[in-house]
């Protein structure tokens, strides 16, 4: 189900978005896990991967949606919607019961009525928890604190250290700021140019990031 769900969302993606990416790819695995959770154990290994198939094609839409929701972490379509759907789908590929062995409608009614029922007292209890909640604390952090970043507001730690790279301890990014132009071109010429003017070997690591009207490179590691 993972397997499929996977290359289906890759596939959805690349069509879509005219591009392939990482994210999507363990976005549509995850799709793929939570669908099947509820038939584990009650479809065959190809029943599992036409539900996997299957979810990514009904959940996808739901993302597109959820794009205008406080939803981060995509909760709600990725574990709310894939589970709902795939709840409903044992009732087709359940190999006792299910429709597509013979069972009827009867099994499809009953997981959907499930489906339905979890579905509400998920929603009426998260939100008599959060009722509850707002009345003696705050809910949710400051706009300032969001641009900030929770983890300094609040941890007063940093998950993510622009001076020291990942598998290099110790080591310190050199960051140059110039207006757009060869760094964002892609001009390897002038960035050659720049990084021996500053003394920086030709194996320096250079990486163009635009933002606003400048970009930022990181132009050298260096160990300190």
């Amino acid at each position: 189900a993972a397997g499929s769900s996977m290359i289906a969302w890759t596939l959805l993606e690349r069509w879509r978005c005219h591009r392939w990416s990482s994210v999507g790819a363990v976005i549509g695995a995850i799709v793929g896990l939570v669908a099947i959770t509820p038939s584990a154990g009650y479809v065959t290994p190809i029943s599992a991967c036409l539900i996997g198939l299957i979810s990514v094609v009904l959940v996808y839409p739901s993302f597109q949606v959820n794009h205008g929701i406080d939803d981060s972490l995509d909760v709600f379509p990725c574990h709310g919607v894939s589970g709902f759907v795939g709840t409903v789908l044992t009732g087709f590929f359940a190999k006792q019961g299910g429709l597509f062995y013979g069972g009827g409608l009867h099994l499809v009614g009953v997981q959907l009525f499930a489906a339905l029922a979890v579905a509400i007292f998920a929603a009426s209890m998260s939100m008599l928890i959060y009722g509850a909640m707002r009345l003696c604390m705050r809910i949710r952090v400051s706009a300032e604190d969001e641009l900030d970043g929770l983890d300094e507001v609040l941890h007063r730690q940093s998950a993510y250290t622009p001076n020291k790279p990942y598998g290099l301890p110790g080591a310190r990014i050199d960051v140059q700021a110039d207006p757009v132009g060869a760094a964002s071109r892609g001009d390897e010429d002038d960035l050659s140019e720049s990084s021996e003017s500053s003394g920086l070997a030709d194996d320096g690591l250079i990486v163009d990031h635009n933002h606003t009207s400048r970009s930022l490179r990181v132009v050298s590691t260096k160990t300190v």
